[in-house]
């Protein structure tokens, strides 16, 4: 078989440099998923890549491994995998029920793409961080051929569990002929143990694509190591059945289905190891791509607003200023949108308006400038739109009267004619109207909200179904009182008997396994805040309760974020004082202060943005988190952060230090026909820990610019590495 393998790489780079076949018309997102959750063959990897934006889950059997994985295509050459393990053949602890599980965080990147003469290069590395229980690195290559994709690759660790070749980079490190074994903390990347072992495997494989529309037949040479397993009970509580290799070449068949214009099922069948049927099913979609619009703007006529008595609204009598405030608001309100105050500023006509419809910031300007338009008096001509969050102004955007009644008589207004942040001064005192009866307000909600704990020592995955009742009270513009309750629905808590804190700090956050049980029912939240603008570019938070379901106090936010720049400073601090686990109105005797300076900057790479936060940590331990996102096309971010503190990897415990994973959806994605700007969010961290811990009050900073982030006339333009290095030169720039 090596010897077999040897020509199979010769052939293949034989084919790959002089091959005349374009591969250009073929690489479209047709490649598929290995059992471990990345672009693959069927246990190994290829070098293809999904679409940018690809976002996936999936499952996978190939017993005695069980595998729960979700993939994102972070960047074009960049793909990341966070996957669960199961392991049939191993107790969780000695004596435990539970088999066992391993997390690991999979990444590869693009080294070359495919040209028509040369195939792709990729690199990757398996159980980035755990344990090192699948641990491997990859050199891996693939070469399209009309239906036709080869694949060969090189592997250490995992990937090199046959000994086609003494290990190269031993030649020149000795240490590296031997590999590190598992990590009792985990949770840190051991550089010592990359491209180590005595030996590297040569992997590979091909797959076919059928005339078949979406169907495929992979055939691979898998050079796993199953040493830890070969030899035990597939089944560690089963007797009978050993486990063992009796072929290197698996097969699979793939078949791919759409479910929506964004949605795709797929679904693999296999044969593996010479004995073993293998399982993956998998649905994915692009963040990048929103599909088909489901609200269209056409075009309109803009009336003229002729009311006898006057050409500007101080000159109409008492009754027609009433008429035409309330029309306006009228008007607005059954498109949605609720009107604050309306503002007669000289020439400028502007209304302080909040909206939860669109998350496209666009149409929300367009339909309230043609309502603000067809409402103004003949001396207006300025039509200025100011966004109200949660009271606080997020931005204004202002039109000519006479462009925006001419950009919409065809379609949809163009966002090019708008100017933000600009404020109009007048000689006269403006008349502010405001919206006498949007104050107090009550609004409630009930929705399904699921509580959980993932790959505990007893169970693998705890949970409660509850009815979260959401209620809030606006007393005035910017002040809310704020409730959620939660109400047990059903749960499967009873074996959710213990749990084992580890670390040297104060169990800020460890405790969740007495807020879960002991407070099935409970006040998940009962707070005041006040939101105000200070000024233009200062706004602030005030909090005083219940904040959150571990914690009560009082604190706020300031946060300072310049006009048209994408960066801002923040500043926070609390005094908390730990819940009682039922989550009623009593407190625990641990009480702290914590609080950060942070400061954000917007990236121009890819719609990036860095977060920088130093401060104190509610276990009273102090450093720094740092926090990196990506928004995508749709409105959707997927982001990381790792912390970094004086707690040490002995005082964290098990997984060394605090990480963590994030991603924002749009509900918008979700709606088939209505559309709305909410979004929900799920963190992913390795362990609960108590270094590192943050209070969950939310971030002002998210709030000022949640809507516009959605609008692309303000965006800034995307840089490249490419574009920096070629804007240098030693000679003076011919004038054109």
């Amino acid at each position: 078989m090596p010897k077999l393998f040897l020509y199979f790489f010769i052939a293949f780079f034989s084919l790959a440099i002089f091959s005349n076949e374009s591969s250009i018309n073929y690489l479209n997102d047709d490649y598929s998923h290995s059992v471990y959750g990345g672009i693959g063959l069927i246990q190994t990897p290829t070098s293809r890549f999904s679409n940018d934006g690809e976002f996936t889950f999936g499952l996978s059997t190939d017993g005695p491994y069980k595998r729960l994985y979700s993939k994102a295509q972070f960047f074009p050459w960049l793909e990341a995998v966070l996957r669960y393990t199961e392991g049939e053949f191993l107790p969780y602890n000695p004596g435990s029920l539970q088999t066992w599980k391993d997390k690991g965080l999979d990444m590869k990147i693009r080294l070359i793409e495919e040209s028509e003469a040369m195939p792709s290069l990729a690199f990757g590395l398996l159980d980035l961080g755990g344990t090192g229980a699948y641990s491997s690195e990859y050199l891996v290559s693939s070469k399209r051929m009309k239906n036709i994709d080869l694949t060969v690759g090189i592997g250490w660790g995992r990937l090199g569990g046959i000994d086609h070749l003494d290990n190269p980079l031993a030649w020149v490190d000795e240490n590296r002929k031997i590999r590190g074994g598992f990590k009792d903390r985990g949770g840190r990347i051991s550089l010592d143990r990359f491209f180590s072992g005595k030996n590297v495997s040569f992997f590979g494989g091909i797959e076919y694509f059928s005339p078949i529309e979406n169907l495929s037949f992979k055939i691979e040479y898998d050079t796993s190591d199953y040493s830890e397993v070969e030899g035990l009970e597939s089944n560690v509580f089963k007797t009978g059945d050993i486990f063992k290799v009796d072929s290197r070449v698996n097969y699979a068949i793939n078949l791919k289905r759409q479910l929506t214009q964004r949605e795709w099922v797929d679904f693999a069948i296999g044969f593996v190891r010479g004995n073993t049927i293998s399982a993956n099913f998998s649905i994915h979609s692009n963040l990048n791509y929103s599909g088909i619009a489901k609200t269209i703007i056409g075009g309109e006529k803009i009336r003229n607003t002729n009311l006898p008595g006057g050409e500007d609204f101080e000159g109409l009598d008492q009754n027609r200023k009433n008429f035409l405030k309330n029309r306006t608001i009228k008007e607005l309100a059954n498109i949605g949108f609720v009107t604050h105050r309306i503002i007669y500023n000289g020439n400028e006509l502007a209304a302080e308006l909040s909206q939860s419809r669109f998350l496209e910031t666009s149409m929300f300007i367009d339909l309230a400038s043609r309502v603000l338009a067809n409402n103004s008096p003949k001396n207006i001509d300025t039509i200025t739109v100011i966004n109200i969050d949660n009271g606080i102004e997020t931005y204004r955007t202002s039109v000519k009267r006479t462009e925006l009644v001419e950009s919409v008589r065809y379609g949809p207004l163009d966002e090019e004619l708008l100017v933000f942040n600009s404020h109009h001064t007048s000689e006269k005192a403006p008349i502010i109207l405001e919206n006498e009866i949007l104050y107090p307000n009550f609004y409630w909600s009930v929705r399904p909200n699921l509580n959980y704990t993932i790959q505990h020592q007893e169970k693998f995955f705890f949970w409660q179904l509850e009815a979260l009742i959401h209620t809030e009270y606006s007393i005035r513009k910017g002040l809310y009182l704020t409730t959620d309750i939660g109400i047990d629905v059903d749960n499967n808590f009873e074996a959710y008997t213990y749990h084992i804190p580890d670390g040297e700090l104060y169990n800020v956050r460890q405790d969740r396994r007495l807020y879960l049980t002991e407070g099935k029912n409970g006040i998940r939240k009962m707070s005041f805040d006040y939101l105000v603008d200070i000024n233009q570019n200062i706004k602030a938070k005030a909090s005083f309760g219940y904040l959150e379901w571990m914690y009560g106090g009082v604190g706020g936010e300031v946060i300072y974020v310049p006009d048209s720049k994408r960066w801002g400073l923040g500043i926070d601090a609390y005094w908390v004082k730990q819940r009682e686990y039922n989550q009623r109105f009593s407190f625990k005797d641990y009480e702290t202060f914590t609080g950060f300076l942070s400061y954000y900057q917007d990236i121009p790479f890819y719609d990036m943005r860095l977060k920088i936060s130093a401060g104190r940590f509610l276990g009273k331990d102090k450093g720094a988190m740092i926090d990196i996102s990506r928004r995508f096309d749709t409105g959707a971010r997927i982001g990381g952060f790792v912390v970094l503190s004086d707690c040490d990897a002995q005082c964290v415990g098990e997984g060394s230090f605090h990480k963590g994973i994030y991603f924002e959806l749009p509900m918008d994605l979700f709606y088939v026909q209505s559309t709305t700007r909410q979004k929900t969010g799920y963190l992913w961290s390795p362990l609960t820990k108590n270094a590192g811990a943050r209070l969950e009050t939310g971030s002002l900073y998210e709030l000022v610019t949640d809507a516009t982030d959605e609008i692309k006339t303000i965006q800034q333009k995307p840089w490249s590495i490419r574009k920096i290095l070629f804007g240098f030169g030693t000679q003076a720039k011919e004038a054109k």
